[in-house]
């Protein structure tokens, strides 16, 4: 989408350790990975949460020492699978710190376990969004704080997310300091936005921005110092200073990471070590630009950007890539072929002629889809039938029953799926002509001015559904009028009564949006009243079916 009130990125990371080793007695990591496109039906569809999970788990498999056994990963869950998930987790990290019984099956206990909690997603500022349900924040950290594992690192990528560094304190800064040791204990919680921002997908790197370049900076495009190994610190600085120059001129706007680090002991955290991959892709140290490197496929695996005299080592699958080079006035293209335990360099003669292009959604609720009604107004205009459920039996010799009526129908959305109504109906029941007298009756009818609730029950995004259903009710006055002609000529007088009641009504219907401004509405009702307090000739109420279809205009922006 390309306006934020949406997307939203939250991240929060749980410490890796410095070693990758899993060996009994050495240092085991877990990881827990969810990504969830939907975060309820008055949220748009996210299109990247799922699949930036996916290369998340895979480059923790690949280079971040987490073995498949110590992951799980949830696509799509449902709250009660997040919470199931945690609880599993925690049992495994418990069981790791502890020798495992018998004299065949015994092993050392984990010298230290550290706890990777990734999330992708729909996020407001009291919690995660998982489908319809929400988990708070505080719930979070507090279910986080009771697994027993050395390390813990957090990361939300959703908007908003930087409200849960801010539930203890935590505040955006560019970087964090570095403590150069072995035996970290504590905490770490990265989120991919400030309190008050969106996160942002983009369509040309098919993923949210923090966690592209969180994951280009794990697969060496991180690594400052050219040791081979990504800190956290390393990996956390990239992404802060990529995400935040890449959005800084996107119609979402500026898209500040932020942190919460809790962490004591001696030596900077390992995340990733680039040496574990089979294959090697090298960008020459006379290249220099902002660099893509592309599958064959069309996969954006790393993104960067290289000054010139700095070699960049990227851990990369075995396989055929494009690499693409944007500078100031001219995009540049090359190709490689890695095979498996190769180390392929690319160097400058080896770029031609490309083009690029980009386009940006938030995370969430940036663009407003053409049939979003939250936050909008619409004015209808009714016609219909209005038939008494006695109306035979009120009508005289000499008269005719009326069902028709016209009206005017005023709509607030309070938000996709609810609203707000008041209605102006106006009716006639009978007509009487010629009687004793020259009597002349000639209407009784009234108006009913419901103020009433409308509730759309479809489940999925409403904003992009064309039809629209809903069941409503409402109450409201009642008034009776009785206009009567008695004689003829010079002898005739005019008499008008008027009677008011309360009355109710119910029904079902559905508008059809043809247009982001137009829109047509079928309904169908029961209203019921209270008897006036003198019939009108034979009438006590005007009780019965009502039947319309209404030509509606919708006006306002909306809310986001």
């Amino acid at each position: 989408m390309k306006r934020i009130v949406v997307p939203f990125a939250l991240c929060a990371i749980f410490a890796l350790a410095t070693s990758n080793a899993h060996a009994a007695g050495a240092l085991q990591r877990f990881a827990l990975i969810v990504g969830a496109n939907s975060g309820g039906a008055n949220r748009a569809q996210l299109q990247y949460a799922v699949s930036d999970a996916e290369r998340f788990a895979r480059v923790l498999v690949d280079l971040g020492g987490v073995d498949p056994a110590d992951q799980i990963v949830l696509r799509q869950p449902k709250l009660r699978d997040l919470i199931d998930a945690l609880d599993t987790i925690a049992r495994r990290v418990g069981e790791a710190r502890r020798p495992s019984p018998g004299p065949t099956t015994a092993r050392a206990p984990a010298t230290r376990t550290e706890l990777l909690l990734y999330y992708s997603g729909h996020a407001d500022d009291q919690g995660l969004l998982i489908g319809e349900d929400r988990y708070s924040y505080r719930t979070l950290r507090e279910r986080l704080d009771q697994i027993p594992a050395d390390v813990r690192i957090a990361v939300l990528d959703a908007c908003s997310s930087g409200a849960f560094t801010r539930t203890k304190g935590g505040r955006a800064r560019p970087a964090f300091l570095v403590d150069e040791s072995s035996d970290m204990r504590g905490h770490a919680f990265l989120t991919s936005s400030a309190e008050t921002e969106s996160a942002q997908e983009s369509d040309r790197i098919r993923a949210s921005y923090f966690t592209h370049y969180l994951i280009s900076g794990f697969r060496g495009a991180a690594d400052s110092s050219g040791d081979g190994k990504v800190t956290l610190n390393e990996a956390y600085q990239f992404a802060f200073n990529e995400t935040l120059g890449r959005t800084v001129d996107t119609k979402g706007g500026a898209q500040h990471p932020s942190y919460d680090i809790n962490l004591s002991g001696t030596g900077d955290i390992v995340m990733t070590d680039v040496h574990q991959t089979s294959a090697t892709l090298v960008l020459d140290e006379e290249l220099e630009g902002r660099f893509f490197v592309r599958t064959a496929s069309q996969e954006l695996v790393v993104e960067l950007y290289k000054p010139r005299g700095r070699r960049v080592e990227l851990a990369v699958e075995p396989g055929a890539y494009e690499i693409r080079l944007e500078k100031e006035k001219s995009s540049l293209a090359a190709k490689a072929e890695v095979a498996n335990g190769a180390r392929v360099i690319v160097e400058p003669k080896q770029f031609g002629p490309a083009a690029v292009a980009e386009a940006t959604r938030g995370r969430g609720d940036l663009a407003v889809p053409r049939f979003a009604v939250a936050g909008r107004h619409r004015v209808e205009m009714l016609w219909g039938m209005w038939r008494e459920h006695d109306a035979a039996a009120s009508v005289t010799t000499g008269s005719n029953t009326l069902d028709l009526f016209g009206g005017w129908k005023y709509t607030k959305y309070v938000r996709e799926d609810l609203a707000v109504t008041a209605r102006y109906d106006i009716f006639g029941v009978e007509q009487t002509r010629g009687g004793p007298n020259d009597l002349v009756v000639a209407t009784v009818g009234g108006m009913a001015l419901p103020i009433g609730v409308q509730w759309n029950p479809i489940k999925g995004d409403h904003r992009t559904q064309l039809f629209k259903p809903f069941i409503g009710a409402g109450l409201g006055p009642v008034i009776g009028i009785s206009h009567r002609r008695v004689g003829s000529g010079d002898t005739a007088f005019n008499t008008t009564v008027t009677r008011a009641t309360l009355g109710g009504r119910i029904d079902a219907g559905i508008d059809v949006h043809v247009a982001r401004s137009f829109s047509i509405g079928l309904d169908v009702a029961y209203s019921a009243m209270l008897n006036f307090s003198e019939p009108f000739g034979a009438h006590h109420n005007f009780n019965g079916a009502q039947a319309s279809i209404g030509v509606g205009w919708l006006f306002g922006k909306g809310s986001r």
